[in-house]
């Protein structure tokens, strides 16, 4: 049986209010507290039909909701050689008042270094996602329930005041292998 480890990178980044709120430190919750107070978070699926994007060949793609998150997950073809399985997940919530990209982009930051174990940044940047100022971050930290060393390449972007988060989660020494195919879901992500 396969192992899907949901990240809560992207939940956490888009729901700052939640993880600022809760009655315990972020390192004291688990990936299910986060997820249930991002949840609750105001704004939080804001973009729901409000985007389009293609699934890789041999990916799987599926809508679903989880803790009141609405996702689109798609997920890499299952290996032989491993438990876990890459995917690519997108969130998306309204922007609270005064919130920008870079404003965004930063407090992502600072609550993963609050919340993950082992959390490290390897690298940030900006780019364009069909035509739309995104910013990007790849980090590794050790998910928080079974110690799997993983890697996580975060997209973010805002359109018409919805922030749209597209997290590529690995395998620690993954994440290369992967980025072709987060390539293509990015060029054919399209936000209304």
């Amino acid at each position: 049986m396969k192992l899907q480890l949901i990240s809560a990178v992207a939940v956490c980044l888009l729901s700052i209010a939640a993880c600022n709120n809760a009655s315990k430190s972020p390192k004291e919750l688990s990936s299910e507290e986060v997820l249930e107070l991002a949840g609750k978070s105001p704004g939080m699926n804001a973009g729901r039909g409000t985007f389009t994007v293609n699934t890789p060949t041999g990916w799987t793609k599926i809508d679903t909701v989880m803790s009141r998150i609405e996702y689109t997950f798609m997920m890499a073809p299952i290996t032989d050689d491993s438990t876990f399985q890459a995917n690519v997940n997108i969130v998306t919530q309204e922007l609270k008042k005064g919130f920008t990209l870079d404003k965004v982009m930063e407090s992502t930051q600072k609550e993963m270094e609050s919340f993950f174990v082992d959390y490290k940044k390897i690298d940030t940047g900006e780019r364009t996602v069909t035509g739309v100022k995104a910013k990007w971050m790849k980090c590794q930290y050790a998910h928080r329930e079974s110690g799997t060393l993983l890697n996580g390449e975060v997209t973010i972007l805002v359109k018409n005041n919805i922030a749209y988060a597209i997290t590529l989660t690995t395998l620690a020494n993954d994440l290369v292998k992967y980025e072709p195919a987060l390539e293509e879901i990015l060029g054919s992500f399209t936000a209304k």
